[in-house]
């Protein structure tokens, strides 16, 4: 019976762990996108990776915070030739915990620097984080900056698989 007794807890452990976690705190990860930009009649779609660093605090279920994300990778066609380009971020986003899931939407400044032209402008998205260990975090989330230029409008419509520590 004891055996018993011992093997149910164990398995049971890391479930108690996670139900009274909060989602207070800093995180820091990685995030792989992919990021379609369009500027007038040019339309380019490709990869970025990214760093991410943010605060998040619970407030019983509704949580809310801020994050500073760069993109490195893009590529924006201009004048016939195409560019790298770099995209920072800081967003604030608001949403709610359902179990281990947070649901979130965001809105946030962006800022895309290709060397020969830098643009500022705004974000919009939402996304969805699962807590899927104590301190880890994994993420989906889809993003849309507009960059309301001299020329052209950019904008550019990015979907990124995120993974974040906790601390």
């Amino acid at each position: 019976m004891k055996t018993i007794t011992m093997i149910t807890l164990a398995a049971v452990m890391p479930t108690l762990s996670l139900a009274n976690e909060s989602w207070t705190g800093f995180n820091a990860g990685l995030q792989l996108s992919t990021i379609d930009v369009s500027e007038g009649n040019n339309d380019n779609g490709n990869a970025a990776l990214g760093l991410h660093a943010g605060y998040l605090h619970d407030f019983d279920g509704y949580v809310i915070g801020g994050e500073l994300t760069y993109d490195a990778g893009a590529e924006v066609e201009s004048g016939g030739k195409a560019e790298k380009v770099d995209t920072v971020r800081l967003k604030f986003k608001g949403g709610h915990v359902f179990g281990r899931t947070y649901l979130y939407g965001l809105i946030g400044y962006a800022n895309i620097d290709g060397g020969s032209k830098s643009e500022d402008g705004y974000s919009a998205g939402f996304g969805v984080t699962y807590r899927a260990a104590d301190r880890v975090l994994v993420g989906l989330e889809y993003l849309r900056d507009t960059y309301d230029t001299s020329g052209d409008d950019i904008t550019a419509d990015s979907v990124a698989l995120r993974v974040s520590y906790k601390f």
